[in-house]
C-alpha cells in the first residue's frame, strides 16, 4: 500500500487489494449497489460482517431484461451478506428525488451513531454521478471521516445487446437516448462563470459526449486524462466509432493529453491541481477512478467543479471482473469527528 498523500484536507493512500488485512473489520456503515453487471457482487465477500449498517442500492430498471439480471444479482449479493438492507430508489435518471433520499439515509446513519463515519464503499456499479454525489456529501458536510473505497476492475466489455436501437442510430457501449449535462452538488466551484477555464475531460468509451461540452464550455485550455492501455478492455467497434471524437478534441489549439493507469486516483487529482491556471471544468466521463480524482481535486480547490453527462438510459452489456479489486482509503487530515463531540 502507497504511503498517504495529503491533497487539500484530505490524504489518500491506494493498492491493489490482495491482503484483506488492510480493510478494518467493523466501519460505521457500508454501501455498494445492485447492477446488470455480474461484477456488482465480485467484492460482496469483502463487506459481509463488516457493520451493523450495510446499504444496498437498487435502482428501478427501465426495462425488464435489465431487471431480471438485477434480481438475480440482488440474491447473490444478499446470499453473501445476510445483514444487509436494501434501499429501493427510482431509475438512476431521477437523481434530485434519489439524491435527496441518500442524503437522509447518510445523515440518518451519523445521527444514529453520534459521530463523522468510517464508511466502505464498493463504487464498481454505484453509478458516476451518485458517487461523486456521496463523496461530496460525506466530506463537504463533515459526515465522514474517513472512506475506504473499493473497485473490482472489468475484464472486458462485451456488446451483446444489438448494435443499433430502434431510430437506426448506434448504441453506445453503455448507454443510448440523449445525455444531459449535470453538476454534482457539493462539488460546485465558487465561480460558476470565470473569466477563463480550464477544462479537464477523462477519457473513457463514449467519447463524443464531450463535444458538446467543449463547445459549451470554449476553455481557454483543454486537457484529456487517458487510461494507459484502456483499449483493452473495449469492443474495436466502439474504439472505431469514437476515434473522430478523439481526433476533434486532439486538434483543439494547445490541447495537452495525459496518461494515467485506471487505478491512479492520487497522481490524476495532484495534476489537475498542480497544472490549473484558471477556473477548472472537470467533466468525469471516463473511468470512476478517475472521476474520484477530479472530485479529490474539487475537495481541495473552490475553483474546480465537477460535471457528469447521464444518458436517457443504459444498456444491458455484461461486465465481468478481472480478479483485480482496487483499494482506496480517503481520511480527512482534520477530524470531523473531533466536531461531533463539542
Amino acid at each position: 500500500m502507497i504511503d498517504e498523500i495529503a491533497i487539500g484536507t484530505l490524504s489518500i493512500s491506494q493498492t491493489i487489494l490482495k491482503d484483506h488485512s488492510i480493510l478494518r473489520e467493523q466501519y460505521d456503515l457500508v454501501i455498494a449497489a445492485v447492477s446488470w453487471e455480474s461484477r456488482c457482487h465480485a467484492c460482496s465477500p469483502l463487506l459481509s460482517g463488516r457493520s451493523d449498517e450495510s446499504l444496498i442500492i437498487h435502482f428501478a430498471s427501465s426495462d425488464t431484461e435489465m431487471e431480471s439480471r438485477k434480481s438475480g444479482n440482488r440474491a447473490t449479493i444478499e446470499g453473501a451478506m445476510a445483514d444487509c438492507r436494501i434501499l429501493d430508489l427510482e431509475r438512476s435518471a431521477q437523481f434530485t428525488d434519489n439524491a435527496e433520499k441518500l442524503e437522509q439515509e447518510i445523515f440518518g446513519v451519523a445521527r444514529k451513531k453520534g459521530h463523522a463515519l468510517r464508511v466502505l464503499m464498493d463504487m464498481t456499479c454505484i453509478p458516476k454521478r451518485y458517487l461523486l454525489f456521496l463523496l461530496g456529501l460525506g466530506f463537504r458536510r463533515e459526515l465522514f471521516t474517513s472512506i475506504d473505497l473499493v473497485y473490482a476492475e472489468a475484464e472486458k466489455y462485451e456488446m451483446r445487446a444489438a448494435q443499433i436501437d430502434v431510430a437506426g442510430k448506434p448504441l453506445g457501449l453503455i448507454s443510448e437516448g440523449e445525455w444531459t449535462t449535470s453538476q454534482i452538488p457539493y462539488l460546485e466551484s465558487e465561480d460558476y462563470v470565470p473569466d477563463r477555464r480550464n477544462l479537464y475531460i477523462s477519457v473513457g468509451a463514449e467519447l463524443t459526449q464531450a463535444s458538446p461540452i467543449v463547445d459549451r464550455f470554449e476553455p481557454n485550455g483543454l486537457v484529456l486524462y487517458h487510461i494507459t492501455e484502456g483499449h483493452r478492455r473495449l469492443p474495436s467497434s466502439v474504439i472505431d466509432r469514437e476515434r473522430p471524437a478523439l481526433q476533434q478534441l486532439a486538434a483543439f489549439p494547445g490541447v495537452r493529453q495525459e496518461q494515467f493507469e485506471l487505478h491512479e486516483i492520487a497522481a490524476v487529482a495532484l495534476s489537475v491541481l498542480q497544472n490549473r491556471s484558471a477556473g477548472t471544468t472537470c467533466f468525469a466521463i471516463g473511468p470512476k477512478t478517475h472521476a474520484v480524482a477530479f472530485a479529490i481535486a474539487a475537495l481541495a480547490d473552490d475553483q474546480i467543479q465537477v460535471v457528469c453527462r447521464t444518458p436517457t438510459t443504459y444498456v444491458v452489456n455484461e461486465v465481468k471482473a478481472s480478479g483485480n479489486i482496487y483499494f482506496y482509503r480517503i481520511n480527512d487530515r482534520f477530524d470531523p469527528a473531533s466536531f461531533w463531540s463539542q
